[in-house]
């Protein structure tokens, strides 16, 4: 049977549901995270012409986490996600292709998908697409929500510093190095007003 090729009039709602099905075995949070990617995706790649390529990798790109942990209601701290992190970038190819397969995708959009997730595994870029996919990744965290969702409450002064430090590099795009500091800055003060509760 051949494989349609998916074109920028792809169905994102269709994809975006089954993608969904997916992620919600991964970590807490990586869901809403992933909408948030894909979000920032459209902001940053408005005119792109694989701008659905770049939403579908927003919305996979964590796949590698899923059946990782085996309570996904327990929230990792740092430390357990650097340990973990390994384990699921190792996963994402085998996960990504086999789940991109079955939504009828065509092998050349399939490796260009695992690069975007590699470079956003990495938080490195070498070109302009994968800029665009990682900085999506990159700024989607800085928000008091996105630590919520994700880690334990005494880790989030630690990921405020770990992006202050790290973003001002990974961060590529110029919309994102416009964004980033004041998007920064306003997590820091919204983490230190939750923890005082």
């Amino acid at each position: 049977m051949r494989k349609k090729r998916i074109t920028a009039d792809w169905n994102e709602v269709k994809f975006k549901r089954e993608a969904g099905k997916q992620i919600e075995k991964c970590r807490p949070g990586d869901w809403e995270h992933a909408k948030r990617v894909a979000r920032w995706v459209k902001k940053l790649a408005a005119n792109n012409p694989n701008l659905h390529l770049l939403i579908v990798t927003a919305y996979i790109h964590d796949i590698g986490w899923r059946d990782v942990i085996q309570n996904r209601r327990v929230k990792l701290s740092k430390s357990e996600l650097l340990e973990l992190e390994p384990r699921a970038n190792a996963n994402s190819n085998r996960f990504a292709t086999y789940f991109l397969e079955a939504q009828g995708f065509h092998q050349s959009q399939i490796e260009m998908v695992l690069g975007l997730i590699a470079a956003a595994d990495e938080h490195k870029s070498r070109s302009e697409m994968e800029a665009v996919i990682v900085d999506a990744d990159n700024l989607s965290k800085l928000t008091i929500n996105h630590l919520r969702e994700k880690y334990q409450p005494e880790s989030w002064l630690e990921w405020c510093k770990l992006w202050k430090k790290e973003y001002p590099e990974r961060i590529q795009t110029v919309v994102g190095k416009k964004l980033y500091p004041e998007l920064l800055s306003k997590l820091e003060a919204d983490t230190l007003k939750e923890l005082r509760k």
